[in-house]
C-alpha cells in the first residue's frame, strides 16, 4: 500500500474554498481504480492547516494519477499555500490491527 499525504496552510479567510476545490480532487481519486481512501481533514484548533490523504493498493496506480487533470489541478492548489506544503509518499509494507497492542504489551514491562 501507498499513502499520499499532504499537509498545508492556507489563508484563513480561503479555507472553505480550498476545501470545495480539494473535494473535486478528492472525487477524482476515489474514482480511479486502485484508491482505497481518500480523504480531506482539517483540524478544529487550527483553521488554516489542511490535511489530504489518499491510500492506494499499488504504488503503479498513484503514479498513473501524476498525469491525470485532478493531480495538476492538486498541485495549483498547492501552490496557493501560506507556506511550502509537506508532501509524503509513504509505502507501507505492514499493517496490523489491535493484536498489535496485544503482542507490544506482553513483551513489555509496564511500570506504573
Amino acid at each position: 500500500m501507498v499513502q499520499f499525504l499532504v499537509r498545508f496552510i492556507v489563508p484563513k479567510d480561503s479555507v472553505h474554498e480550498q476545501v470545495q476545490a480539494l473535494r473535486t480532487v478528492l472525487w477524482g481519486a476515489q474514482q480511479a481504480r486502485g484508491c482505497r481512501f481518500a480523504a480531506i481533514c482539517f483540524p478544529a484548533d487550527d483553521d488554516g492547516r489542511l490535511e489530504y490523504v489518499e491510500e492506494w493498493d499499488e504504488e503503479a496506480e498513484l503514479r498513473k494519477q501524476f498525469g491525470s487533470e485532478r493531480f495538476v489541478q492538486l498541485l495549483a492548489l498547492l501552490e496557493l499555500a501560506a507556506k511550502p506544503p509537506l508532501i509524503e509518499f509513504r509505502v507501507i509494507s505492514a499493517t496490523y490491527g489491535l493484536e498489535y497492542v496485544t503482542a507490544g504489551r506482553a513483551t513489555s514491562t509496564l511500570k506504573v
